[in-house]
């Protein structure tokens, strides 16, 4: 299996997907140190972080994360070369699973670099004494998002592996992404009900506001969604995977 995974990283490194994603990565920092080092004097970091946050829960991540999973599931059918991919003797499941823990890998060093990178950008303007508490929080409830948003990831591959082309899982993810930003408009009680919504949902349970004081910091011990979410959340993605697997299995190549 770890032959699997380090061939997909093998196979990615000859794309400019690692380049894209970089850029992408670097853009919210640079865009927030220049805001901060114009308009503030000081950083409160849960104030600082919490619009890095916003900004790639909300916008970034999700499409982003889309279009890895759609780019390594495709990348054969767009290349011509499933037929060699299916040709080894390793079980199409095998194959599934090593791409599917590749993603999750590349996900994970997404998130940690996000932060990384937004507290570096943020140590070099004034700031308040960084506590080892902010980190912990802010890293413990980007997990929670990054949990929720793998829930409604093999939604997305499902429909690259139908498609055979990244284009309809990104309008997917447009679609989710365009309807996140409605989810201050929409009734607690319909929400909690709607998978796509909680990685928004996290952020707004985890951050306490005063749009007045202009005060943002993260709750301590905050739950993250209700027990009748998490349990949509599993049944989301075990349904997705699947649909997936199934498809995977079945699927013709040719």
């Amino acid at each position: 299996m770890f032959n699997l995974i380090y061939c997909e990283f093998l196979k990615l490194k000859k794309s400019y997907l690692f380049l894209t994603i970089a850029i992408i990565i670097l853009l919210p920092p640079i865009l927030l140190y220049i805001k901060y080092h114009a308009e503030y004097n000081l950083i409160i970091w849960d104030m600082y972080l919490f619009q890095e946050e916003t900004s790639s829960t909300a916008l970034i991540n999700l499409p982003m994360y889309v279009f890895i999973s759609s780019y390594i599931y495709t990348r054969e059918f767009s290349y011509n070369t499933a037929q060699t991919l299916f040709s080894y003797s390793i079980s199409r499941t095998k194959i599934f699973i090593s791409k599917f823990l590749t993603i999750i890998t590349m996900t994970s060093c997404i998130m940690i670099l996000q932060l990384l990178f937004a507290v570096l950008a943020g140590l070099l303007l004034p700031h308040e004494a960084l506590a080892k508490r902010i980190i912990i929080d802010h890293l413990k409830m980007n997990l929670y998002i990054l949990f929720a948003q793998y829930a409604i990831l093999p939604i997305a591959i499902f429909i690259a592996q139908a498609s055979r082309n990244i284009i309809l899982p990104m309008v997917y993810g447009g679609i989710i992404t365009v309807f996140n930003m409605c989810v201050p408009q929409i009734k607690s009680e319909i929400i909690e009900y709607l998978a796509i919504t909680y990685p928004i949902q996290i952020m707004n349970n985890s951050f306490k506001t005063n749009i007045y004081r202009q005060d943002i910091m993260i709750i301590n011990n905050s739950i993250p969604l209700p027990s009748v979410s998490i349990m949509l959340a599993i049944s989301t993605f075990i349904i997705g995977i699947i649909m997936c697997i199934t498809y995977y299995l079945k699927t013709d190549i040719t």
